[in-house]
């Protein structure tokens, strides 16, 4: 049947729509229930009646739910009802509870899934792979401690746990709307404490340390080809141009214009998408041999990989166990230091914070943005 809010084609049975969440009238199908597994009876255009009931479920290859039926059509309303246990004596087991792996399958063709951001995707991807132990456990016979065990296992931190957290519920609220499941077990999670809002900076010396493990400078204070980290570079790009790790991971060569000193790139607030991000001639040669590297980004490399190579470097540096968006505070903080207009700030940075600065500034050239983070 159709949907009777956003008309897209649901399961006969549906209480519930599974894209829009509409809750269905027994008008939609003229159909009286009894009850879960039991069949209907209903009145045909021709004044016969029509026993039916439901063998199981199927999904399409577009992740549609299809309903398999039997049907005996009766001239008597008291015969259909009779028919309906006849009907049933030989119709097949009913469709056994689905696993997470076939409710992921669902949940990857749907509406809702269509409608994430590439970052959102990308991060329930990672949640998903890391669920791997659960996939062919059945939605009805999973635990709330056999979810918990997964997650303690893999993860130690806040958010990776949380987007582990958030894929189940997905899939919870899939196994729901199809009466798989009667509530969302994954609301009993209990995740790690949340790491608090750190506004610190990197400090000189931390900011030199940096330099000294991406250019191998051993404690001779003499460089040295095998003490050189290139990862470390990524960590000055943020620093020095005002990046988050997913701005970066998302920059493309065809974006970078090196003999300008400058590339486009950014995401979250309008100020901040498709900006100019001017590069400093301090990073110059970093960003130069991120672009030489013959891939078709700055940083290939997932978000798995780029946090662990992120705390290797803060270890083997020396540097306070502070995360990557610190990167972006000592930026601004170098900048502001340095006495740089709050407007230039603002525009170079992707912000648009400083209302009434920021609008007088709004169309910088290129130029007093290369002039600002040229002073740090």
């Amino acid at each position: 049947m159709l949907c009777r809010k956003c008309k897209k084609e649901i399961p006969d049975e549906s209480i519930y729509c599974m894209y829009c969440g509409a809750k269905q009238t027994m008008a939609n199908h003229g159909v009286k229930s009894r009850g879960n597994g039991t069949g209907t009876v209903y009145k045909l255009p021709n004044g016969k009646y029509m026993a039916e009931i439901t063998t199981t479920y199927v999904t399409d290859g577009g992740g549609k739910l299809h309903r398999k039926k039997r049907t005996k059509t009766c001239d008597k309303k008291k015969d259909a009802w009779t028919a309906l246990s006849k009907l049933k004596e030989n119709a097949p087991e009913p469709q056994k509870s689905p696993t997470l792996y076939e409710l992921h399958e669902i949940f990857i063709k749907s509406n809702n899934y269509d409608k994430l951001s590439k970052s959102q995707k990308d991060k329930l991807s990672y949640a998903w792979n890391r669920l791997k132990p659960l996939y062919y456990e059945k939605i009805s016979e999973i635990t709330v401690d056999d979810m918990q065990s997964t997650i303690d296992n893999v993860v130690k931190t806040y958010y990776p746990a949380r987007d582990m957290k958030v894929m189940l519920s997905h899939l919870y609220t899939i196994a729901i709307k199809r009466d798989k499941a009667q509530y969302n077990k994954s609301e009993y999670i209990e995740l790690p404490e949340s790491p608090k809002a750190k506004r610190e900076v990197f400090t000189d010396d931390e900011i030199q340390a940096f330099w000294d493990d991406y250019n191998g400078i051993g404690k001779d204070k003499q460089p040295h080809e095998e003490l050189k980290h290139p990862f470390t570079g990524f960590i000055l790009i943020m620093s020095y141009a005002g990046l988050r790790s997913g701005e970066m991971a998302n920059i493309e060569k065809e974006n970078v214009f090196l003999k300008d000193r400058y590339m486009i790139g950014g995401e979250k607030t309008e100020a901040g998408i498709d900006r100019q991000i001017a590069i400093s001639k301090k990073i110059l040669p970093i960003v130069m041999e991120k672009y030489n590297s013959g891939k078709k980004k700055l940083l290939e490399m997932n978000e798995d990989n780029f946090y662990k190579n992120y705390w290797e470097t803060i270890e083997r540096t020396g540097a306070r166990h502070l995360p990557p968006q610190t990167c972006r505070h000592t930026y601004f903080t170098r900048l502001a230091a340095a006495q740089v207009q709050p407007g230039i700030i603002a525009a170079a940075g992707g912000h648009a914070d400083f209302n009434t600065t920021y609008r007088n500034y709004i169309r910088l050239a290129l130029k007093d943005k290369l002039d600002a983070v040229d002073k740090i």
